[in-house]
C-alpha cells in the first residue's frame, strides 16, 4: 500500500530518473555477503526481475559500497541479469563519499547530468538512502517490508518523512504510474 502523496511537478522539473540503492534493495545483501562480489552467488531481493522492465524511465544504480567501483558493479549486474536495465551506476567508492552526505548525492547527480527534482530514489535504509536523499531534495521511496529490513538502520519511520512508502518492490510500477497520471511522466516501456 502506498502511504503517502503524489507530489505535483512541472514537466520541466519532472521525474526523469529511478535510481535504485543496491544492496539489500535490489541485491539480498545477507546471502553470502563475506563472499567478494567478482565470485558471490547472486541473490536477487523480490520481484527485482519482474519490475525493473516495467519502468520507463532510465534507471541508475546509487550504492554505498566499501570497496567497489563501478566496473566491478556493473561485471555483477551483468551476471545478474539486470546490467541492460540501468544507464549509470554510481558507487561511493568512486564518488569518495557515502550516502547520506550530500557529497555522495552531488556526485551522483553531477554523473547523471540531473538536477535533484528529476529523479526518485528507491531505497531500503533510513539511515542512508531516505535520510540522505530528503535532506538533499530528492524525492524518495522507503521500500519498509521486513524482506528489505536492514540491520544496521538506526532510524525508525517516525524520525523520517520519505515521500512514498511501499512494501515492496514490486509495487513501484503502479506508484509510477500513479505519478505519471498525475504529472503526465513518461512510464511504460
Amino acid at each position: 500500500m502506498i502511504a503517502s502523496k503524489i507530489v505535483g511537478s512541472s514537466p520541466k522539473t519532472g521525474l526523469r530518473v529511478v535510481a535504485f540503492d543496491f544492496g539489500h534493495t535490489l541485491v539480498d545483501e545477507r546471502k553470502d555477503g563475506t563472499i567478494p562480489l567478482e565470485t558471490r552467488p547472486v541473490h536477487l531481493m523480490p520481484d527485482v526481475y519482474e519490475t525493473l522492465p516495467q519502468i520507463s524511465p532510465p534507471l541508475a544504480v546509487w550504492a554505498n559500497t566499501r570497496t567497489v567501483g563501478e566496473a566491478e558493479l556493473r561485471r555483477f549486474l551483468d551476471r545478474a541479469g539486470i546490467g541492460r536495465f540501468f544507464t549509470w551506476v554510481v558507487t561511493s567508492v568512486d564518488a569518495g563519499f557515502r550516502k547520506p552526505t550530500p557529497d555522495f548525492f552531488d556526485f551522483a547527480l553531477s554523473k547523471c547530468g540531473l538536477d535533484r527534482n528529476e529523479v526518485l530514489f528507491v531505497g531500503n535504509q533510513l539511515n542512508t538512502d531516505i535520510l540522505g536523499g530528503e535532506q538533499y531534495g530528492i524525492r524518495t521511496v522507503w521500500l519498509s517490508g521486513r524482506a528489505y529490513r536492514s540491520g544496521d538502520d538506526t532510524l525508525s519511520p517516525h524520525d523520517i518523512h520519505p515521500t512514498y512508502t511501499l512494501r515492496a518492490l514490486g509495487q513501484l510500477p503502479a506508484l509510477l504510474q500513479r505519478i505519471h497520471d498525475a504529472n503526465g511522466y513518461p512510464q511504460r516501456r
